[in-house]
């Protein structure tokens, strides 16, 4: 929900995509990037202290390289207080492509962004869906689903991925959406949802994955 336009603020609360080239950089780019578009817009940025001072800016989940965000979430701490709006208008001015501001709200103080459920969306082919449909039955009655995680620095470990899947299903478009739970505990990762659904190999022809949604925790 966008914030009222009388309210100012000096922590603001965003939710902005990420997507056509911009899918490609990773996230501490990203980070680059949107300290740039800051300075840009001449927004007061609060920074950290200490040798080397940062803008006080608290993504609420990294995205993985080559994915989509639709409704990514980020606070910025504010050295002044201003209209979330005002905000939104002054950073969408400035935005490279790719990099798109869609709400603003005023952010909750001394509380960081704490997600509890990610959605996301891939296209299935049409040969495809058929197969992709029973997979999902498949995995969504499994007590559990076994997966090997692959690490370039680490081990190979063994988790189980049925535990972090609340829900999936294709839709009557074809389009994959699943939704996973994200907890102190990790999560799984979408790509190895898509490998037990063997629709993995979809990423490497060219077809984008998507993070649609950011499910926060309610502010207590």
């Amino acid at each position: 929900m966008s914030a009222d336009p009388t309210t100012t603020s000096t922590k603001v609360r965003l939710r902005f995509a990420k997507c056509g080239d911009l899918r490609l950089v990773s996230h501490h780019d990203l980070m680059r990037t949107l300290e740039r578009t800051l300075r840009r817009a001449n927004l007061p940025v609060a920074r950290s202290q200490g040798f080397n001072p940062r803008p006080k800016v608290v993504f609420a989940l990294a995205l993985g390289l080559g994915i989509e965000g639709r409704r990514e979430v980020v606070d910025l701490e504010l050295t002044e207080p201003l209209d979330p709006v005002d905000v939104l208008t002054r950073l969408a001015a400035v935005a490279p492509p790719g990099l798109e501001f869609l709400e603003a709200q005023v952010a909750p103080p001394g509380r960081a962004p704490r997600p509890l459920t990610v959605w996301y969306a891939l296209e299935v082919p049409e040969p495809r869906r058929e197969a992709a449909r029973a997979a999902t039955a498949t995995l969504l009655t499994d007590a559990s689903r076994p997966h090997t995680r692959h690490r370039r620095d680490r081990a190979d470990s063994q988790i189980d991925l049925r535990p972090f899947v609340l829900d999936a299903g294709l839709d009557p478009d074809g389009v994959l959406r699943f939704r996973l739970n994200v907890g102190q505990d990790g999560s799984a990762r979408p790509e190895e949802v898509l490998d037990t659904l063997d629709l993995r190999d979809l990423l490497d022809t060219g077809t984008i994955l998507a993070r649609t949604e950011i499910e926060l925790a309610p502010t207590p």
